[in-house]
């Protein structure tokens, strides 16, 4: 990157930057798109953008010759102190994972652990150009120190269970606690309460009814696991006679504010639920593949009008982070599911993990696209490097496609959020590698041992 500074003190204490000679894929609703565009950032907002020859550069000029530059990516459903638990529990499906493997793990997890397994998380996401993402997890404390930390937007839903957590018996206490300390201070810190019922199959009608009072006194995002396998379909089934999404929406759940997870086993009833009430589906074909939990049925979704978005879910049942990479299967198992090449396009895919994502946290007003006066949510992907070559640029469709067919995650050059610059060329302004990685070894080695899995 070469970074030109010229004299901007007629423009007061603000910090200005002149993003030059980029290759700009904006993803708002006009789909604009400028190869040769300058982007032009005022404290944390996109004050002007556009064609390199109608934009005044002003503050900070910076080169980002040979780079596409768009939105950063939301992932929009994770854990996110989850590299802890990488490697250690593979090839076992969802219920034994669950109860012979993870749980028993958690159980040894402290909030110092866990802030060094989200600090990984934050990381692995600001070098694969995740700016934003929906984590749901306890020791929502620790989570929200190390993503201010990082300088991501993060989305916190304290998980609620009935039974308790490793963390506190009272999950319902410590999910209010934790959203009374950050409701309203949004701006300042980047982190967005939610709540996050962990699933119909943990949680009771009480604690869900208290979900439902809670979400709706605070006005909060719902952040939840649906119908991700059939045995969940089954014991909700033989408990209540309803399916998943029935029986929450029985409960209130569903009038909410709604993220759901997974979705990948909805009949008919389920998905007109779904379009009445607006529930946001977050896809995550990566983990769902490996927990061999199905597909999820994007098709009948789509036709429905319901939005979808894509998730990375955890290390612990994703081993990766890297959305880009996810994108680009859970595109291909959908094409392979409905034998259609033509479903869904590479533009139509990269929005599901920039202005869908957007529009699942109730953010498309402030981030997901590249428009003036949205926040400075901003990545550049290198078109220099090997697997995103020969690359067309006049082509806007093959930047589409070199980037949900070609790229990963460590194409990603560099990472604005809320208009700071947290990595340039691959160099990291805001994080510790070398720590974040020793401690999170560290970490997870005391876990496992305790845990006798070590």
């Amino acid at each position: 990157m070469n970074i030109r500074i010229k004299d901007d003190t007629e423009h007061g204490n603000g910090t200005i930057y002149s993003f030059i000679n980029c290759t700009i894929l904006t993803m708002d609703n006009e789909d604009h798109y400028y190869p040769s565009g300058t982007i032009v950032i005022e404290n944390d907002r996109i004050v002007d953008i556009g064609s390199s020859q109608d934009i005044v550069t002003r503050g900070h000029v910076i080169d980002m010759g040979n780079k596409i530059v768009l939105p950063g990516f939301i992932n929009t459903h994770t854990h996110s102190p989850s590299p802890l638990f990488r490697g250690m529990a593979d090839d076992l499906s969802l219920m034994d994972w669950l109860n012979k493997k993870l749980w028993p793990a958690e159980k040894n997890l402290t909030g110092e652990i866990a802030y060094w397994g989200t600090s990984q998380t934050c990381l692995e996401f600001l070098e694969s150009g995740i700016t934003t993402f929906a984590d749901q997890y306890f020791y929502s404390e620790s989570v929200a120190k190390a993503v201010e930390t990082s300088g991501l937007r993060g989305f916190i839903a304290p998980s609620v269970f009935t039974n308790g957590s490793p963390e506190t018996k009272d999950t319902i206490q410590a999910a209010v606690d934790f959203i009374e300390k950050y409701k309203g201070k949004e701006e300042n810190t980047l982190i967005y309460p939610c709540i996050g019922p962990h699933a119909p199959y943990s949680c009771s009608s009480d604690v869900l009814k208290a979900v439902v009072e809670i979400a709706s006194s605070y006005d909060l995002l719902i952040h939840t696991h649906i119908s991700e396998t059939m045995d969940e379909n089954r014991e909700i089934y033989e408990l209540t006679g309803l399916t998943p999404t029935q029986y929450l929406d029985s409960l209130g759940i569903l009038d909410q504010k709604v993220l759901a997870a997974h979705c990948i086993h909805l009949n008919q009833k389920d998905m007109e639920i779904f379009k009445e009430k607006k529930v946001r589906v977050s896809y995550n074909p990566v983990s769902n593949l490996k927990l061999v939990s199905g597909i999820m049925p994007f098709k009948e979704l789509r036709e429905k009008g319901i939005l979808v978005s894509l998730g990375t879910d955890g290390a612990q049942s994703n081993n990766s982070l890297d959305l880009i990479k996810d994108l680009k299967t859970g595109v291909l198992i959908q094409k392979q599911q409905y034998n259609d090449a033509t479903f869904i396009s590479a533009k139509e895919a990269l929005k599901m993990v920039t202005i869908n994502g957007a529009k699942a946290l109730d953010m498309d007003h402030e981030i997901g696209s590249l428009e003036k006066g949205k926040k400075a949510d901003i990545i550049a992907m290198d078109m220099n490097k090997t697997n995103m070559n020969p690359l067309h640029r006049s082509v806007v469709s093959n930047l589409h496609s070199a980037i949900v067919y070609s790229a990963d995650g460590s194409n990603v050059s560099d990472v604005i959020v809320n208009g700071k610059i947290l990595m340039k060329d691959r160099q990291l302004m805001s994080m510790k590698r070398q720590e974040i990685l020793k401690q999170t070894q560290k970490g997870a080695e005391v876990i496992l041992k305790k845990a006798g899995l070590l």
